[in-house]
């Protein structure tokens, strides 16, 4: 059972906040901002920086001189900046924040006694919305589909109609998240191989691999602006090549790392499918090359793919079956807009959906 927070309760234990930070000059102001209402609820602030060029870390220096500045000097991604700030905290709960992300004045507070309250909990997470819409939810946490995409709760939602009500889920999304440091093996618990997309959706499946649970909180709210430009699709609209190419390659990596060989090889019929459909749909859209990209990325790192699953899967204590899902594929709607494109997603939904409701029960 899952235990609510209690936000009259003294702080237990002191927090860190770690803002990882590309080029954030238009988002930092309010998201310092939104931190330092919390004040007693922390005693340090780190921002790692991937080699912003924009004008961001100035802004930080002079109007927020508490902050800690970690630059790094060049752009290793948001799962390198993350193990960082998890190597350096001086606390051992540290609550991440995309510098895009606005907290509620007391989000910080319900994550820290919802964790405190939850021994088996290693990480909680807030309800997230959209910065531009306060009232519509982004996600509420996630899961991961037997596909290995990321499964979003409650996406698009009007956020007044639904109950705060605490859930268990099996993946995570990093705008906003609380750890219990102490509770993680190893000293990087992101892939750094993954660079951008679906790092976060790798850590919270081996979290939960490894038998820790990871709570999604509604009443704790944070939220959520349009992303960094060139990257984030809500900044722009568009897929960039990175994009498509980390999105293609990082399934897969998620896949062979850390599904149970039982499970994949149950599920190889409909991962050949659901690759003929994939390429099919990158054909369309021009994406050949890096959908190729991707694979011989794969292929040429098979043997360091190996060692990383070797490690996981002997650390495993929770089975496929507890954590996989089925549904309906969770494609953002940007990738289906043309007719041809709707009925292809609404036939392959069908086969791998009727593929999955046999086979489930033997994962």
């Amino acid at each position: 059972m899952i235990e609510l927070m209690n936000t009259d309760k003294n702080r237990l234990n002191p927090l860190t906040f770690c803002i990882v930070n590309y080029n954030g000059e238009k988002y930092l102001r309010e998201n310092l901002s939104s931190i330092l209402i919390q004040k007693k609820e922390f005693d340090e602030i780190l921002l790692i920086d991937n080699a912003s060029y924009d004008g961001g870390l100035e802004i930080v220096r002079v109007e927020f001189p508490e902050v800690k500045i970690i630059k790094f000097d060049k752009n290793y991604g948001p799962g390198t900046a993350r193990n960082t700030g998890f190597k350096k905290a001086a606390n051992d709960y540290i609550l991440f924040i995309d510098n895009d992300v606005i907290l509620s004045s007391d989000c910080a507070n319900k994550l820290l006694d919802t964790l405190n309250k939850n021994p088996s909990a290693a990480i909680v997470m807030p309800r997230v919305l959209y910065a531009q819409e306060k009232t519509k939810i982004q996600y509420d946490g996630a899961d991961c589909h037997f596909l290995g995409h990321m499964i979003l709760y409650n996406g698009n939602r009007d956020s007044d109609v639904l109950k705060k009500i605490p859930k268990k889920i099996n993946s995570l999304v990093t705008a906003c998240f609380l750890i219990d440091r102490e509770k993680l093996q190893g000293s990087n618990p992101f892939d750094e191989t993954f660079f951008f997309n679906y790092e976060d959706h790798d850590f919270g499946l081996r979290i939960r691999i490894l038998g820790n649970e990871i709570l999604s909180i509604p009443a704790a709210l944070c939220y959520h602006r349009e992303g960094t430009a060139g990257l984030s699709f809500r900044e722009g609209g568009n897929y960039s090549n990175m994009r498509v190419f980390c999105l293609i390659r990082n399934r897969w990596l998620i896949i062979l790392k850390n599904y149970e060989l039982k499970t994949i090889l149950l599920l190889t019929p409909v991962f050949i499918i659901y690759e003929i459909f994939q390429l099919a749909g990158v054909i369309k859209k021009g994406w050949m090359i890096r959908w190729l990209k991707a694979s011989f990325w794969i292929i040429f790192n098979s043997n360091k793919i190996f060692l990383k699953r070797r490690a996981i899967q002997k650390a495993r204590v929770i089975p496929d079956r507890e954590i996989l899902k089925g549904g309906l594929i969770p494609f953002t709607a940007e990738l289906t807009k043309s007719s041809l494109e709707i009925t292809a997603k609404n036939f392959l939904d069908f086969i791998t959906g009727a593929y999955w409701n046999q086979i489930k029960r033997f994962i």
